[in-house]
């Protein structure tokens, strides 16, 4: 982006990793010149009416300098009421508060395994960019002057994501679209210092003739960079230049394709074929993301304060009535035979208070007309809260003790109003989405980490584009080396075969056979130029109450005897309105998991018990044997003794001296 990532080492200005060669020069810059004069000719009306939008939702240019004389007149203050900012902020809020989470979905069954790769790496290049503070700075301007956009590239070592401005973006006049896909060309303009350019365009900047050349018409104050003086494209008082970097889109024998270019008035400074590819279709693509809140038929784009503006001048118009009714007093004289008193001497005893009203003079009733400027005024108060989020929406209606659920539907019936907008919003999140992951298989070809786990406490780390590797033992020498796993073709079942190139990139030739040498192509684990993923946004509204009834009725469930591990707590949780329930379910798998191991005995106490016991055993044999051994010994003796019979319990009989 200018000014931003162009620079003498930007990777975008040459070729690197796929990106397309430069083309010829293409199209006259007269007619690039004419895109930008008809872009901002054709929308200075209506950018006009979206700094007003801006101006009113600022506040103090609500009231404009005939009001301020007018007030002035009447010894009132400058005051005015801004509805318009805390409507706009509530809707903001609503969607600050609102969690999105991008999920990958794999197009092909070949796929299936790497949604969960795809869905993590859209999430680290969202929370390297700071995505979620991105949004709400688009949306800012989504709803105020009634466009956003913003831009996707490759800074030659990460993947970048940056607001266009506003006031510096502009685009087809002809579009109708509030996605802006039937734009022709859209891009930034801004100024910059002729030394500045310079540096970083030297050759093409020595090139022109004259870029100072002022011969152009004036320019719209819209596009001004504040001085009041500036002139189309050049600032001699200042030296700058105006520098436009647009994608526009061209039929081509290849069919269309988009083109990038960075031109003054006096000539381009860079073009060529756009950087950026899509991996699916192979041609080139506009990395620039837009939308409109509205579009009306005449193509003007404008946001929600367009309709705010004129009840706004109407609560500020009631409310300095009704404080000029309560600071003044209507009076009529009712008595001509009065002693005779000047009218501007009754006028001013009046307006005290603590005047005395002249004989033959009395005060004029007003309430009539102070009641029927507040009704107005309060009903206009209404109606431009209506336009904002609802209060329901931002919880200030019901009861403390309203259930979750119940603010849950309010909030969603209050939105109902706000739906096309926020969907719109919601579309050009999805697409910004999309835009990342087309970067990051266009880019990331190589191995790298990236971090797949919010818990900064343990973080885990996945590698994409990792190379495979296995154990085999060397024929020649018997030992285990490490050799790369070769692709195999899933329709041939071989390995798939490459070129193999030599020290200047050209492919080598086998002195055998002649022709170009070949080898496997090295397998590689979740590289992520070959998936093919649907990118979708789940939004999950911020529900605290309604998060607060779930941790309730699932203490309820413990306390009723259903223990935390059991299959009917998992489906409880499974079926919750949780937003983080696959984080709980895995904390109870693992938990779980140690409870088993914890209840396991261990091999070794296990082994000594076992032998313990063996030992006892042994001991018992053994003392039976000496038992049956004395009980034959005391048959024995009797025997010898003459006995004719042996005791039925020998072990009782007393043995004679």
């Amino acid at each position: 982006m200018i000014a931003d990532s162009i620079s003498p080492s930007n990777p975008i200005s040459g070729e690197q990793d796929g990106i397309p060669k430069p083309v010829d020069d293409g199209p006259s810059i007269t007619k690039l010149r004419k895109y930008f004069d008809d872009a901002r000719s054709m929308t200075s009306d209506n950018r006009v009416l979206s700094e007003r939008d801006r101006d009113y939702y600022d506040g103090p240019e609500q009231l404009n300098s005939e009001v301020r004389r007018t007030l002035k007149a009447r010894n009132q203050p400058a005051i005015y009421t801004n509805r318009i900012r805390p409507a706009i902020d509530g809707i903001l809020g609503v969607l600050a508060g609102a969690q999105t989470d991008p999920r990958a979905y794999p197009r092909t069954p070949q796929d299936q395994d790497s949604s969960d790769v795809a869905t993590k790496t859209l999430r680290y290049i969202s929370d390297i960019n700071r995505f979620d503070e991105l949004k709400l700075d688009c949306a800012e301007n989504f709803l105020i002057e009634g466009s956003c956009a913003a831009i996707f590239e490759w800074s030659g070592q990460e993947i970048a994501c940056q607001q266009i401005r506003w006031e510096e973006f502009f685009y087809d006049p002809y579009s109708r679209r509030p996605d802006f896909k039937d734009a022709r060309y859209m891009g930034i303009a801004k100024w910059m210092d002729l030394d500045v350019l310079k540096s970083i365009y030297p050759d093409a900047m020595a090139s022109l003739s004259d870029p100072m050349d002022p011969s152009r018409n004036a320019l719209d104050s819209t596009w001004q960079d504040r001085p009041d003086d500036a002139i189309p494209w050049v600032d001699r008082q200042r030296n700058r230049l105006m520098v436009v970097e647009m994608y526009h889109n061209e039929q081509t024998a290849e069919g269309a394709q988009w083109f990038r270019c960075v031109y003054v008035a006096a000539g381009k400074l860079e073009y060529g074929l756009s950087p950026y590819t899509d991996t699916r279709t192979g041609q080139t693509r506009n990395p620039i993301e837009a939308e409109s809140c509205y579009v009306d038929r005449k193509n003007k784009r404008y946001g929600r304060i367009r309709d705010m503006v004129p009840i706004q001048d109407e609560v500020n118009a009631r409310r300095s009535r009704l404080l000029h009714l309560a600071n003044s007093r209507q009076i009529q004289q009712v008595d001509p035979m009065a002693a005779p008193v000047n009218s501007a001497t009754a006028r001013t005893e009046a307006a005290k208070a603590d005047g005395v009203i002249p004989p033959g003079w009395q005060m004029v009733p007003s309430a009539d007309i102070a009641a029927g400027q507040q009704l107005l005024l309060s009903e206009s108060k209404s109606e431009i809260e209506r336009m904002g989020p609802t209060p329901a929406v931002l919880g200030r209606q019901g009861e403390a003790s309203q259930s979750g659920r119940a603010r849950l539907v309010l909030q969603q019936a209050g939105m109902t109003e706000l739906a096309r907008p926020m969907g719109r919003i919601e579309d050009w999140e999805n697409r910004c989405y999309r835009q990342m992951w087309s970067l990051a298989q266009q880019f990331w070809t190589g191995p790298m980490y990236i971090r797949v786990t919010d818990d900064v406490r343990a973080p885990e780390f996945l590698q994409v584009n990792e190379p495979a590797f296995e154990e085999q033992q060397d024929p020649m020498t018997g030992q285990m080396v490490t050799v790369p796993v070769p692709e195999v073709d899933p329709n041939t079942g071989q390995p798939q075969m490459q070129p193999v190139a030599g020290p200047d990139g050209q492919p080598q030739i086998d002195p055998m056979t002649g022709q170009p040498a070949m080898q496997p192509v090295q397998k590689v684990n979740n590289r992520i130029a070959q998936m093919d993923m649907d990118i979708i946004i789940d939004s999950v509204p911020d529900t605290a109450n309604l998060a607060q009834e779930v941790w309730a009725d699932l203490l309820e469930l413990t306390r009723a005897g259903i223990a935390i591990g059991s299959p009917q707590f998992q489906i409880a949780v499974e079926m919750s309105p949780l937003p983080n329930k696959t984080e709980v379910l895995e904390r109870i798998k693992a938990w779980q998991e140690e409870q088993s191991k914890s209840q396991q005995p261990d091999p070794v106490q296990e082994a000594a018990m076992q032998l313990e016991m063996a030992e006892k055993q042994a001991d018992v044999e053994n003392t039976q044997a000496d038992t049956k051994k004395k009980d034959a010994d005391t048959a024995q003796t009797y025997f010898e003794m003459g006995r004719a019979s042996v005791p039925e319990h020998p072990e009782t009989v007393e043995i004679p001296q």
